[in-house]
């Protein structure tokens, strides 16, 4: 498992690939692994990406060699093995050491065996002479320690890395009410002794604890549910879709807030979902015909495109736009990363994408944006630009909302989630009337 374990960590930290493209890629072509190598793979693959601030710590610390200088393969295994060391008791410390060196001769040959040998056993004996900085503790790369620091304080920041460092052992699912109750499914998962708890803000959904596959839960080819984070599902409650309504759903995939769209238009009306890709498209297109709804239309589609045909026919929009991913950064470690770099790029991007979606739009139809970040830029003056040139007009989200997450912001049309602050992701949505 160590093996693939390094692919994950090397392809993801050397070779900026996506942490669960490789995951995914590696566990689909090993058919015969158990849950439980599946769940070590994951553990160690995943621990090792979101650590390694952390871990270059101590490797400067007890190294001869900087970080950066140190050969990729060498970084990796290291990087692996202190995790393993720091984070993962029931591994003990001298088989992660051996297996360590193990390791790196597999990958790499005999030349760098007892550098690494050596540096471990230092740091065994010497671990508590490390004096860890603030970024270092949390695990944040010193920027966007310092972006979190000066935009929410200090409290605010150790909760959110916190969280971002937690991890998650559920699936949320969201039940289709018009096709099965939320009290009859419960029945069927107390039947089959599944743990879960019922969602934190959401009445028709549930946290599915250890799901290593939600194939195996009940009524996945019935289409009784379809996989939704809460967070998502507060962007399409906040559009008040109603049946018979026309929507469509500019940056679709994977599919959640399409089928949630679905749901709430009870087989009335049209949905037109797009992504820029048909590999995009086929993620939403399963779930389609897994759920059985008619009444939608794909379209391969560059967002930041018009289309002339669409011209003014939507009663809503939802535009849930590429961003930085920072309120996702539990779930997919390696974004903390890069998040800051990709921002001033990824900020125009967005502004096109609406510009070009709101042509679709009649007037006094809803406009619903939504990011999966907690970055202002991409937020609060994305919302701003809107108004001043879009021709856009917020309105509160209150009338949408649970009780317990209605504040001052959410009365001026967007609402902030933040992992740690709240039960979710972090996520962003702000509500808007075409005038």
């Amino acid at each position: 498992m160590r093996k693939r374990a390094y692919e994950i960590v090397y392809g993801v930290l050397e070779e900026q690939e996506h942490s669960d493209v490789i995951f995914h890629r590696i566990t689909d072509k090993m058919k015969t692994l158990s849950v439980q190598e599946k769940r070590f793979l994951k553990r160690l693959s995943y621990g090792a990406i979101e650590l390694a601030v952390e871990s270059d710590a101590y490797i400067r610390h007890f190294s001869s060699l900087s970080v950066r200088r140190l050969a990729p393969s060498v970084r990796t295994v290291l990087r692996m093995a202190l995790y393993e060391i720091l984070y993962m008791d029931t591994v003990p410390e001298a088989v992660s050491c051996h297996e360590a060196v193990e390791l790196l001769k597999s990958v790499a040959g005999e030349r760098y065996a007892g550098f690494v040998n050596g540096v471990l056993r230092t740091m065994l004996r010497q671990r508590d002479e490390v004096r860890l900085r603030p970024w270092e503790k949390l695990s944040l790369p010193k920027n966007l320690y310092e972006y979190f620091l000066d935009r929410y304080g200090k409290k605010t920041t150790k909760k959110l890395a916190n969280a971002f460092l937690e991890r998650q052992p559920e699936v949320t699912i969201h039940i289709d009410s018009n096709k099965i109750s939320v009290r009859e499914y419960e029945e069927h998962l107390q039947s089959r002794n599944l743990l879960y708890d019922s969602g934190h803000y959401m009445g028709d959904s549930f946290l599915i604890r250890h799901c290593d596959d939600v194939r195996s839960l009940p009524g996945y080819d019935e289409g009784w549910f379809f996989v939704q984070d809460e967070s998502s599902m507060l962007a399409v409650l906040c559009a008040d879709i109603k049946s018979g309504d026309t929507v469509v759903d500019v940056c679709a995939s994977p599919g959640g807030k399409s089928m949630h769209a679905l749901l709430r238009m009870k087989g009335q009306g049209l949905l037109s979902y797009r992504d820029i890709s048909e590999k995009k498209l086929s993620r939403v297109r399963e779930n389609l015909r897994r759920l059985q709804y008619t009444n939608a239309r794909g379209k391969v589609w560059d967002g930041t495109r018009t289309d002339r045909e669409w011209q003014g026919r939507a009663d809503v929009v939802l535009a849930d736009v590429p961003c930085s991913g920072m309120g996702i950064i539990g779930k997919k470690p390696e974004i903390k990363y890069h998040a800051l770099q990709k921002v001033e790029k990824l900020v125009p991007l967005q502004r096109e994408i609406c510009q070009a979606s709101l042509t679709m739009l009649r007037k006094g139809g809803v406009f619903l944006y939504s990011t999966c970040t907690i970055c202002e830029k991409e937020n609060e003056e994305n919302v701003m630009w809107l108004e001043e040139h879009c021709g856009l007009q917020r309105e509160s989200l209150d009338s949408f909302l649970p009780e317990e997450l209605q504040n001052k912001m959410t009365a001026q049309g967007m609402i902030q989630m933040l992992p740690g602050i709240h039960k979710s992701d972090g996520f962003f949505v702000a509500r808007f009337r075409k005038v």
